[in-house]
């Protein structure tokens, strides 16, 4: 059997990796700048996480949203502790194509809209709502594109608020530093502007920091900087520091109930293991202080 190609490769085959570096099948050494795709928070083979996991998955590495699980509530907490995201609710999944997919999804539940406001370079996963959000034709099937979504540019509040003022939209997602697209921002101005219309027009205001979030740009999320209360949050990448897991964080406004959402795989013991793993890292070793030194070294 073959593989699908869907990914041109580069002649790099690692093997294993430690803190910053990379080797591979020859022991050549590589500097990580890059991550994984931003996934790496807290450095290959950290001593600690690779404790913790080994530890969890030699006791009970997986069971389903079917019964009780401590290190959810746990995690939760640590979260509110850490983010400073105040009485926000957690729900886990896998990925942040999954997470942006759950946050426009409630938001569509929540105020009973369809529609979805993005912006122009925006990247939000490869799947259903998320990638007919995504400001890349390429990458939109025929199925996709039944999504209405329209994509406005950066920084532009007259045309957000003449696409709200037709009282058809559930969401306007953003990205407060743009990852695929270049790194791009805007001012706090807009996204507080942003923020305002959102509420104005009973319109979700989703906050992506699945790339920028977990403390990579000097605060724990992105928007903090603009000093702005998401209705949801969504994250990913830096969470698990390799294991695969997502989620959003959503404002107490939004009320839950069962069934609105689900998950198979989604916040379980390994995964849960994973992310207290890296916040706990994250504080002992002062990343987020390094990381605001370095953006006003480099600013």
């Amino acid at each position: 059997m073959s593989l699908f190609e869907v990914y041109p490769l580069f002649d790099v085959t690692p093997v294993r990796a430690q803190d910053v570096y990379v080797y591979d099948h020859n022991d050549v050494e590589y500097l990580d700048l890059y991550g994984g795709h931003a996934v790496i928070s807290i450095g290959h083979s950290h001593p600690e996480y690779v404790n913790n996991i080994s530890e969890q998955v030699s006791k009970l590495g997986f069971y389903s949203n079917a019964v009780q699980n401590p290190l959810q509530q746990a995690l939760a907490h640590q979260l509110v502790d850490i983010s400073g995201c105040k009485d926000y609710q957690l729900f886990m999944c896998n990925s942040g194509a999954e997470a942006n997919e759950n946050a426009l999804k409630l938001a569509s539940f929540h105020n009973r809209k369809h529609k979805v406001i993005a912006f122009k370079n925006g990247f939000h996963g490869r799947t259903s709502a998320a990638v007919a959000a995504t400001d890349n034709a390429k990458i939109i099937a025929p199925l996709n594109a039944q999504q209405e979504v329209e994509i406005i540019e950066l920084g532009d509040l007259e045309a957000v608020e003449k696409a709200l003022d037709k009282n058809n939209v559930c969401a306007v997602i953003v990205e407060c530093i743009q990852g695929v697209g270049g790194l791009d921002e805007d001012t706090t101005l807009f996204y507080q502007g942003l923020q305002s219309l959102c509420r104005q027009y009973n319109t979700s205001f989703i906050a992506d920091e699945v790339q920028s979030g977990f403390g990579r740009t000097g605060d724990f999320f992105a928007f903090q900087k603009h000093g702005l209360e998401p209705d949801i949050i969504s994250m990913a990448k830096g969470m698990g520091n390799g294991f695969p897991v997502g989620g959003i964080l959503i404002h107490p406004q939004i009320k839950a109930s069962y069934g609105l959402l689900g998950t198979t795989f989604g916040g379980n013991h390994l995964a849960c293991n994973a992310v207290s793993t890296v916040l706990k890292v994250i504080e002992k070793e002062q990343l987020i202080d390094t990381a605001f030194a370095l953006s006003i070294n480099c600013s």
